[in-house]
């Protein structure tokens, strides 16, 4: 993985947006959605305000720059989640991550100042306390650099759903 970007998130001042845009000066807010059963993945909900998200953890981030709907030109899901102190990704199935090699993204770096923490209303560690993995910031935001990022940089923990 890159050796900056290892650095930059273990010093804690730095939050990262991963996309496959590399052309972004400036990050707008945007409509979250998000999706409460995974069984019903067309049934999303909006998340809050409009806001610019960022998370304090790489994987997320690079997850995210590759896997879209940019990079993915076929029907598909994914996300991550965080169950026994753990992070885990998913994709809908096995073509999602064989339309991902060779592909591209970008990892915008903020400055941690600029967001506050976000937890979606009853996502819990299991321990009482709100996980802390995304951010959000209000007002547009620049990045303080754009870091490019390829396939072998994933995470090597990606479910596959529906193996077919």
């Amino acid at each position: 993985m890159n050796e900056k970007l290892l650095e930059l998130e273990s010093s804690c001042e730095y939050l990262f947006h991963g996309s496959a845009n590399p052309d972004i000066e400036i990050l707008e807010p945007r409509q979250s959605t998000h999706i409460p059963d995974l069984t019903k993945p067309k049934d999303f909900i909006l998340d809050g305000d409009p806001a610019v998200s960022a998370t304090p953890n790489l994987e997320m981030a690079i997850f995210r720059s590759i896997i879209n709907g940019r990079n993915i030109d076929i029907p598909h899901t994914s996300g991550f989640g965080y169950k026994n102190e753990e992070i885990y990704f998913r994709v809908s199935h096995e073509e999602v991550l064989k339309k991902a090699e060779g592909k591209e993204g970008y990892i915008y770096v903020f400055n941690k100042n600029d967001f506050t923490p976000y937890t979606r209303m009853g996502e819990e560690d299991g321990k009482g306390k709100g996980i802390d993995f995304e951010w959000r910031a209000y007002k547009p935001v620049k990045p303080v650099q754009v870091i490019p990022v390829g396939y072998e940089d994933l995470p090597k923990n990606i479910k596959i759903l529906n193996k077919e």
